[in-house]
């Protein structure tokens, strides 16, 4: 499949154009860091889909030890919560600067299994070339996008028998992008088993010809309007309208509430 990766530095891009140009996957930056969202990670979400294209989400690590890799995988589930990826949620794994060998296999580690326990998928791992042979045994049970410019194949020097996905430039030029794009092979180790949700407690909802997948939200006791309109950075009369609410604002614990997937 060739595949391309995009974040806020692609600017605005036009999926039906990268689609039209031969692209079959998409990877969006979705967060980074414990905080961090991509600026335009919920823009390029509902665009792609718009278009029809497959995609996956990615999470760049910047944690130093364990605890701050399950808080950061708790931030990369929190931020996807609720979309559709047809491509394995991945951590990217760049920022090691400092980390014995032995930090950033624990580190890594905390992550992708704080990822799997969440939710119940098994993630993937995006690393360089040298990253990879860093990292142990443990990891080849977690599908490996790699990434190798200027080879003609990548160097498995590693624990992995194969790759999932190959990075093979950062150069890359494709229709409906302005500027460079990194530029992807992927096979189909990298796709989901079943096109699911990610999600820890939503289930995606398709509304209308457009088949745009809605967040769900359960109210828990305590619950108001305003304070899930603040939650999830909507407004609370988009939430009415959404739920057909009307004036009224009362809500009940357990009542199923359908939120947009990007914020108004």
């Amino acid at each position: 499949m060739n595949g391309i990766d995009v974040s806020q530095w692609q600017g605005m891009i036009d999926f039906a154009a990268v689609k039209d140009a031969g692209i079959d996957l998409v990877y969006l930056k979705a967060s980074e860091g414990a905080r961090m969202k991509d600026p335009f990670f919920y823009r390029n979400y509902a665009n792609a889909k718009a278009a029809g294209l497959p995609v996956g989400f990615y999470h760049y690590l910047t944690a130093k030890n364990e605890d701050e890799a399950r808080a950061e995988a708790h931030h990369f589930l929190k931020t996807t919560e609720g979309l559709v990826n047809e491509a394995k949620l991945v951590m990217d794994l760049e920022d090691i600067v400092g980390l014995s060998r032995a930090e950033v296999n624990e580190t890594a580690a905390a992550f992708l299994g704080a990822v799997r326990e969440f939710s119940g998928k098994t993630p993937a791992i995006y690393a360089g070339a040298d990253t990879a042979r860093l990292l142990d045994g443990r990891f080849a049970a977690y599908p490996l996008w790699i990434a190798q410019y200027d080879v003609e194949d990548p160097d498995m020097d590693n624990v992995w028998e194969t790759w999932a996905g190959w990075q093979y430039t950062d150069r890359g030029r494709v229709a409906g992008i302005q500027g460079w794009v990194d530029r992807d092979i992927f096979r189909e180790e990298i796709l989901e088993e079943r096109q699911m949700a990610v999600k820890m407690r939503g289930v995606p909802v398709s509304v209308g010809k457009s088949s745009m997948e809605y967040r769900i939200y359960r109210v828990r006791r305590g619950d108001t309007l305003d304070e899930i309109a603040r939650r999830f950075g909507v407004s609370v009369g988009v939430l009415k309208s959404l739920n057909k609410t009307g004036d009224g604002s009362l809500i009940y614990p357990g009542q199923l509430l359908k939120l947009p997937p990007f914020s108004y």
